[in-house]
């Protein structure tokens, strides 16, 4: 069946199963691979918006194809694509690469489609884009674009009426117009995970709807409280400041709970999986989270929920989210230990209130808590790192019983300062020296680098290059040890982690998954939360497909 629109998720490198990277530690903390094969979440939302205003639209994730398998032919499988108009992310900049690859095939195989892109990074460079990349058409300037996207659906067959799409930037005899920006409502977001599978049942394409490779293994759901943000993280393209100045300022607008709550349920009658809130639901305000909790209780929804925090949260609001919800985990972010290298990077809260928050948690019930810092922040050293893993210590062991089970994780920032983002435009005001500028410097860096860190754009007047990447692996060896002596990894695991560390950083031969999803210190990803399903007719279908894959994959 032909589509209106295909929307195309690329791999951060095009070619990355034939190149020999060493992709190292970009993903450690995320739930993709380090090809970043998880699609925006906005692919479900305008996917929703499209078929509810009588488009045919599909997801294909090929990105996630090509890790799940060494035999995918991408240009096969999008030869027998056709579609009107193929939409690409370009939302981080790790995916320059891949995207751009991909739509110069895709323009290649249908020279008479259009090719669209969206994102924050290909917002951010535009004009650069469309001055210099002849097969990309359109690009959707800015966040919001579930509305915007339909109405470029509405443009017609020859796409003449371009000037009536808000948000739009194209080629019109030569020159680029850009067409007025409009902010669009959010009330048109909504995340229909039941539409996603009924649409991939459609196409006859179900692993090219899957939001990443590994979610037929553990299936979890994802739903987003607000758009914007209120705080400015400095190294955060999807900050205060990068929102104000470049994604249509909206910082932040919140969805209606009772949106929110509808979504959640859907989840919970069709997959039975656990459901990741994004955004601090706290920091909306009492008003909100309390509404949201009634709206859930009342669709008697029983589901894990992993919530996530930008500074800590009072008893009250804990103590309210313990009494609705049984099975709930919370993550973290305070970057460093140091309370100033925190505050001028943006996390504004001292060490006792972070303390005081992980007990809190605790006490109410958290299944899991998780603690994040990171590596290269404005102000560290290496004696600031090494004080980081000791404070991780002391958090694990203080916090960390045969019940409750508190992780702290720690990775550089990677691959990229965000564009758009506080560093990224001041570099000079925090101490970093930003070594690409454009769209080209950074394919090329993604073409042609060899090791993780040929891809940073950015070093520190603290720590030079060599030093974040020494930085990383010895701290990761100590936080592996350190969750050792804990009990929280196993003897045999935890030596085989250091091995390979070890290896990988004096150029030795190491452990790599052959579809190059291995994560360099975490042999199971402890971001993998929640293991929990009900079993619902759509999740045992789900279990069918992955044992009928499983089966073909030892055949």
């Amino acid at each position: 069946m032909d589509a209106d629109i295909a929307l195309v998720h690329a791999p951060s490198i095009y070619d990355f199963r034939k190149r020999d990277i060493k992709l190292g530690p970009i993903s450690d903390v995320i739930p993709s691979t380090p090809v970043f094969e998880m699609y925006p979440i906005g692919f479900i939302s305008m996917l929703n918006s499209l078929i509810n205003a009588g488009y045919n639209a599909r997801i294909c994730n090929v990105a996630s194809m090509m890790v799940s398998s060494e035999s995918f032919d991408p240009v096969n499988y999008l030869k027998e694509v056709k579609s009107d108009i193929y939409g690409i992310d370009l939302h981080w900049l790790p995916h320059t690469n891949g995207a751009l690859k991909i739509a110069r095939i895709i323009k290649e195989l249908h020279p008479s489609s259009k090719v669209l892109l969206g994102g924050f990074s290909a917002s951010y460079f535009a004009d650069d884009i469309m001055a210099n990349y002849g097969y990309i058409d359109y690009i959707l300037k800015g966040d919001l674009q579930e509305s915007n996207v339909v109405k470029l659906a509405d443009a017609g067959d020859n796409f003449s009426n371009l000037e009536h799409v808000p948000n739009l930037i194209y080629r019109k005899e030569g020159k680029i117009i850009h067409n007025n920006i409009e902010y669009s409502s959010i009330d048109n977001v909504f995340l229909n995970y039941g539409l996603l599978m009924k649409n991939a049942i459609k196409y006859h394409d179900i692993k090219g709807h899957l939001p990443y490779a590994s979610w037929l293994d553990n299936t979890e759901a994802m739903t987003v409280i607000e758009h914007g943000c209120s705080f400015n993280c400095a190294f955060c393209g999807g900050s205060n400041f990068a929102y104000k100045n470049n994604y249509n300022n909206i910082a932040p607008v919140y969805r209606k709970p009772s949106v929110i709550a509808e979504e959640i349920s859907l989840v919970d009658e069709m997959l039975g999986a656990p459901v990741f809130i994004t955004g601090d639901i706290n920091q909306a305000g009492k008003k909100f989270y309390s509404s949201l909790f009634r709206e859930l209780k009342e669709r008697k929804v029983d589901l894990p929920l992993l919530t996530e925090y930008f500074i800590p949260p009072g008893k009250e609001y804990l103590n309210s989210l313990s009494k609705q919800f049984s099975d709930f985990t919370v993550e973290i972010s305070p970057e460093s230990s140091n309370e100033e290298i925190r505050n001028i990077n943006g996390r504004s809260y001292t060490n006792k209130s972070l303390e005081d928050f992980l007990q809190n948690a605790i006490a109410a019930g958290s299944k899991k808590v998780d603690v994040y810092f990171s590596i290269g922040l404005s102000g560290q050293t290496l004696d600031d790192v090494d004080r980081d893993i000791d404070y991780s210590e002391k958090l694990m062991k203080k916090f960390t019983t045969e019940k409750e089970k508190l992780y702290t994780f720690i990775s550089p920032i990677t691959p990229f300062i965000d564009p758009g983002s506080l560093i990224y435009e001041h570099p000079e005001d925090y101490g970093f020296t930003i070594t690409a500028r454009t769209i080209g410097d950074y394919f090329n860096l993604l073409e042609n680098g060899k090791v993780w860190t040929d891809f940073l754009n950015y070093y520190t007047k603290w720590m030079s290059v060599d030093q974040i990447a020494r930085a990383t692996y010895e701290s990761e060896i100590r936080m592996i040890k350190i969750r050792q002596s804990l009990g929280l990894l196993k003897d045999q695991n935890a030596e085989h982690i250091v091995k390979n560390i070890t290896a990988y950083m004096h150029g030795d031969a190491y452990i790599s998954n052959e579809n190059k999803s291995s994560h360099l210190s975490y042999i199971e990803k402890d971001v993998e939360w929640s293991y929990r399903h009900k079993l619902t007719s759509e999740s045992f279908l789900i279990s069918l497909y992955k044992e009928y894959n499983d089966l073909k994959k030892r055949i």
